[in-house]
């Protein structure tokens, strides 16, 4: 049993890092993260995520700068810069202790996974790729890419992303709309709208509107993610937060929507 759910525990103390699910309803059970960071040659993985994903509760001291999580019977508490890690009446060691990420982001090594939490662990050298598995979950994590140069005449403009908002709140329900692909072909990849055609829409009905500055990454020059929230008057109120995370890719036509995922993540106070 502590096998099963401690590796779980492993992603709890980063701020909400929303992991994705595709709205063409792919495996749930496949997670695939970018933001692992090399550290003393040793992989550092976020704490939060794998947590949430199998319902793990956090609590967080600030005074002591300890984590304890909760999952079952099974009490795990962790200490930012330690290396001693208690689960249960054991004690476990890192190689490389928690460590702080741009005053916000917990990360411990890859090998906590193994060590404290019983999840079975392969690294793929060629692709720089952590696979974490156990019988419920799979987190494929790659390592996080560096700031990308986009020359300002091909980045997305204020317009056309506003606009892409907006056709994308009309692909919530399709059934009013007549000669799908025509309509959406100037904005969506003809396998986005294959997808919304199949799903009769996306997999959540809320629209969104605020486009943060930040809301916009490049992966490259030619595909980008552009990522919105849910406001607290939305109908999830202030407990929780559906994402909506686009990914765009730049075609002759200019960008397009290329997929849509969604997380609804329970909001918790963080460290």
């Amino acid at each position: 049993m502590l096998k099963k759910w401690m590796f779980a525990l492993l992603a709890s103390m980063v701020l909400t890092v929303p992991v994705f699910a595709d709205s063409s309803y792919a495996d749930p059970a496949m997670i695939q993260l970018n933001d692992g960071k090399l550290e003393n040659n040793r992989l550092m993985i976020p704490l939060r995520v794998v947590s949430e994903q199998l319902g793990a509760k956090v609590n967080w001291d600030q005074q002591s700068k300890t984590v304890t999580i909760f999952k079952d019977h099974t009490t795990v508490k962790l200490t930012l810069n330690s290396t001693q890690v208690q689960v249960n009446q054991l004690t476990v060691t890192l190689d490389v202790p928690a460590k702080l990420y741009n005053g916000s982001r917990t990360y411990v090594p890859l090998r906590f996974v193994s060590q404290a939490m019983g999840a079975e662990v392969s690294w793929n050298q060629q692709a720089l790729q952590a696979t974490i598995q156990t019988t419920e979950k799979k987190i494929v994590i790659g390592m996080e890419q560096g700031k990308v140069e986009v020359p300002s005449s091909k980045r997305i403009t204020e317009q056309r992303a506003k606009v892409i908002v907006e056709k994308l709140n009309e692909a919530t329900n399709i059934s009013s709309i007549k000669q799908i692909r025509s309509y959406f072909s100037p904005y969506f990849t003809d396998k986005f709208i294959h997808t919304i055609i199949q799903n009769k829409g996306l997999a959540y009905d809320s629209k969104f509107t605020r486009i943060w500055p930040s809301a916009i990454s490049y992966k490259d020059q030619n595909t980008a993610t552009l990522i919105q929230s849910t406001e607290p008057d939305s109908k999830y109120g202030t407990s929780q937060t559906l994402y909506r995370k686009v990914t765009l890719v730049f075609t002759s036509k200019g960008w397009k929507v290329d997929g849509v995922s969604f997380e609804l993540v329970d909001e918790i106070l963080n460290p």
